[in-house]
């Protein structure tokens, strides 16, 4: 073994190194599996250590061990699990080595094995688990990943449960059937959604507080999220804007629109939630660094005073002439709405008749 080990070694560095330890690990489990099945046919004994037992041995001593290991039971039929983990150790302790490691993507992998082979409230805990960390992480498509499995495992669990209860009541209808009786298995499922939600709640939260806003949205999309739905919770609406003029400011820093087509885009996205749920302080900041003078211009049809403030804090502004073009296409929408004899507000600050003659 030793000197199988050195020879291994002498190629650890060359390309698709990992890729010829899967294809050992895989060759050899693919014939123990086949010969496991005609000694088990013959009622034959296996004898000392298996040819699985030292390709394991062997390939333990790279780092790329639990990687292989994971790749080659993808790969296989999961009946056949618990062969390949009696020679390549408790896949457990696996996840665990990868989770200490931050190996999560590997982590991840081990999810589908921990929860066949340890069960499910393992699988599910250990799924918990890296959910909160691929968030803080912002390794949110793997979060999403986890999110699919936690919802999926809860719902096959409490269905797997209704039916063995089910099954149990009909033989023992008129016996046991006290003993049987157990809400709280079948709840499972709720309960896990209610904390996979909570968990992707507090995410949502932290950032939008933050103003991290490209992150929300990566964060949204990548878990698939029920933004909309968060916004409308109390949780949602509790998330307020400072002040118009800092929270412009500020927005402007995270999003760095300028120039840059995925952060209009990100804060496109952000407007139609926003304006979807009645956020008119948000709704103003992105029309205003979007803008959108269409958007403003509804808003502000109604509310006079509304208008005459957000201008008078835009003149505030450094730079105050970037938004010259905007204010004027505003009030060329409000002029439209609102008809040619309602006073607006000119880009001077001044109150004036939208139509009014020059002096003579």
């Amino acid at each position: 073994m030793e000197e199988a080990i050195q020879l291994a070694r002498l190629s650890a560095t060359r390309p698709h190194f990992s890729h010829s330890l899967e294809w050992l690990l895989f060759t050899i489990f693919d014939a123990e599996t086949s010969s496991a099945s005609a000694r088990r046919r013959r009622k034959e004994v296996k004898k000392g250590p298996s040819l699985l037992d030292r390709a394991c041995e062997l390939i333990r001593h790279f780092g790329e061990y639990r990687d292989v290991v994971v790749s080659v039971a993808r790969k296989t039929d999961s009946r056949h699990w618990p062969d390949l983990f009696a020679s390549a150790g408790n896949s457990n302790t696996l996840f665990e080595e990868c989770f200490e490691n931050k190996q999560y993507r590997t982590a991840t992998c081990y999810i589908l094995v921990v929860e066949k082979l340890e069960g499910p409230t393992i699988g599910q805990q250990s799924a918990l688990r890296l959910l909160q960390v691929a968030l803080q992480e912002s390794m949110y498509d793997l979060a999403g990943e986890l999110v699919r499995f936690l919802l999926r495992s809860g719902r096959e669990y409490s269905q797997a449960v209704e039916e063995d209860e089910r099954a149990s009541e009909s033989l023992l209808k008129s016996f046991f059937t006290f003993g049987f009786t157990s809400t709280a298995p079948k709840a499972r499922g709720d309960v896990l959604h209610t904390t996979v939600k909570h968990i992707l709640g507090e995410k949502a939260t932290a950032l939008m507080s933050s103003k991290e806003l490209r992150q929300l949205v990566a964060f949204v999309k990548g878990t698939q999220f029920d933004f909309t739905e968060f916004l409308r919770s109390d949780r949602g609406r509790a998330i307020r804007l400072e002040d118009f003029p800092t929270a412009l400011r500020t927005i402007r820093f995270k999003l760095a629109i300028e120039g840059n087509l995925q952060s209009r885009l990100d804060a496109e996205f952000l407007l139609a939630h926003v304006r979807t749920v009645g956020f008119h302080e948000w709704t103003v900041v992105l029309a205003t660094l979007l803008q959108r003078s269409e958007v403003l211009a509804e808003l502000f049809q109604n509310d006079m005073k509304l208008w005459t403030a957000y201008v008078r804090a835009l003149k505030a502004q450094p730079n105050a002439s970037q938004y010259d073009e905007l204010l004027a296409a505003v009030e060329r929408d409000l002029t439209a709405h609102l008809g040619p004899d309602h006073s607006t507000l000119s880009s001077t600050g001044l109150a004036f008749p939208a139509t009014a003659a020059p002096a003579r």
